[in-house]
């Protein structure tokens, strides 16, 4: 691991030495390479997390590029899962990448999800959610979420056997997305900055005051 790049935010007394050795022995999952995934993926490249697997089934769009800046209009029709991969790849040679080009199933979660030391959630639908969040539960793996919705955002944390799981929040809706959500883009980077940085909290070993509490942010 490249100690140079990560040397301003060793720095940090809440990082130093033992946290970006910890950072770098880590791995961490994110479902979804859109507008959440955009911010998260390159957040986690950013600090330096040592191995990072991401998933997602779908092709890149014009009506993405408001807000996924992992993508570009050459990536129109493209898998968002391979695009990811070429931009992080280029970002941070040194890390492990791993991309999964489909949409997690509860099959296809089982057998993931425990591979990972944390999950993080960056989809648009209730159902997706609580599939991830079961297999989670049932792997005692962290969790945390994020959704936007206009200028409005949320994050919580689901820790195993300490919280809440989304369950609790979300029951057992499976209401399908009828219509296109929202979207800002400042307001979808600072939601998956906060995301990303609970994530962090919980491998480093930090406070982290998303656990079982979900940060509510109005970007008016």
């Amino acid at each position: 691991m490249n100690s140079g790049r990560y040397e301003r935010q060793m720095l940090l007394p809440q990082i130093g030495e033992s946290g970006q050795a910890r950072l770098s022995a880590a791995s961490a999952l994110v479902v979804g390479c859109g507008g959440l995934g955009s911010t998260l993926l390159f957040d986690l490249c950013s600090v330096g997390v040592g191995r990072i697997g991401f998933c997602d089934g779908d092709v890149v769009a014009l009506s993405n590029l408001n807000r996924q800046f992992l993508h570009t209009p050459a990536d129109i029709g493209r898998s968002k899962a391979q695009s990811a991969f070429e931009k992080l790849h280029a970002f941070a040679p040194e890390l492990v990448l791993e991309p999964h080009g489909f949409v997690l199933t509860p099959e296809t979660a089982t057998k993931l999800i425990p591979r990972y030391d944390v999950v993080l959630l960056a989809v648009d639908s209730i159902e997706s959610r609580l599939i991830v969040n079961r297999a989670c539960v049932n792997a005692r793996v962290p969790l945390v979420d994020a959704g936007i919705h206009g200028m409005n955002g949320s994050v919580y944390t689901y820790r195993p056997g300490k919280t809440a799981c989304l369950a609790c929040y979300y029951g057992d809706a499976r209401t399908a997305q009828s219509a296109p959500i929202p979207s800002f883009a400042p307001v979808v980077s600072a939601i998956s900055s906060m995301e990303a940085q609970s994530a962090v909290n919980l491998l480093v070993g930090l406070p982290n005051p998303t656990d079982g509490k979900m940060l509510l942010y109005d970007g008016t």
